[in-house]
């Protein structure tokens, strides 16, 4: 009995194949989306931008925006680098956690430094999936003997 000519023409490897890629090309593009946006960040508070300058000055950071942008590009190297990435990941966790209290402490929109960690959390993720679990193994106790 003939097939019909559109049937499943994808056996399981070319479906795993293809989200593999997909995987790839996502993690790859959210890679470069994240490194891209704090790179800029961190330019600008080193450049000393004028609007940054005047908003740090009216939370009172200023003398911090050359400390705050070089801090952000040290902890972008960490998150980029796999032997480091854990860290990297809760240092610009803190880092940016610690953007959403000021920006809302002083009632200005937080919603850029969470998004920029969200996307910092999902690329953690699809580069590793294991980066949220315990390395620890369970250890079992031996059965002791009541005598």
């Amino acid at each position: 009995m003939p097939t019909p000519c559109c049937a499943n023409t994808f056996d399981q490897k070319t479906l795993k194949t293809m989200k593999n890629k997909t995987k790839i090309a996502l993690t790859g593009t959210l890679t470069g989306l994240v490194t891209l946006i704090i790179i800029v960040s961190a330019s600008g508070k080193l450049a000393s931008v004028p609007q940054l300058v005047e908003i740090f000055s009216k939370i009172g950071l200023l003398p911090y925006l050359k400390i705050l942008g070089m801090t952000e590009l040290v902890f972008l190297a960490l998150f980029l680098w796999n032997k480091t990435r854990k860290l990297g990941l809760l240092l610009l966790t803190g880092y940016f956690g610690g953007a959403m209290a000021v920006e809302m402490s002083h009632g200005t929109f937080f919603i850029a430094p969470a998004a920029i960690l969200a996307m910092t959390w999902i690329t953690a993720y699809l580069q590793d999936e294991k980066i949220f679990f315990s390395e620890k193994k369970e250890v079992t106790k031996p059965a002791t003997t009541i005598l």
